[in-house]
């Protein structure tokens, strides 16, 4: 389990498919940090009909040995608590876009953490 939890997370951060992300807490004048995970962003999503529907969907997936190595806070009472962070990601065309953590799911099996994005308007 060791190997694979490595793999796992050396793949995510350092596999060739990675983006530079930027990561805050929700604080005023929070530290932001900057690591490599994977992110995603397009336009296409499913009805309750199951019809294709225009809907921006976001995630990125992060290694949490990462966060913590780089001292950023992840966890409160042993939980998860990254929801209201806010990311920042370019997209393909190399344009920089803020997000709000909508949703997260940590899989603690592997040390990684999927996170939904929803649009960000503060400062």
């Amino acid at each position: 389990m060791d190997i694979a939890i490595k793999e796992a997370q050396e793949y995510v951060s350092k596999g060739g498919f990675e983006s530079d992300i930027t990561i805050k807490p929700p604080l005023p004048q929070a530290v932001t940090v900057s690591l490599t995970g994977w992110s995603s962003k397009h336009h296409i999503s499913f009805g309750t009909d199951g019809t294709l529907v225009n809907a921006k969907n976001a995630h990125i997936c992060l290694s949490e040995a990462d966060l913590v190595a780089l001292g950023y806070p992840v966890r409160v009472g042993g939980e998860v608590v990254l929801l209201n962070h806010i990311v920042a990601v370019k997209d393909s065309s190399g344009v920089e876009k803020s997000y709000v953590i909508q949703e997260q799911f940590p899989d603690e099996t592997i040390g990684l953490i999927v996170c939904i994005l929803g649009d960000y308007n503060g400062s």
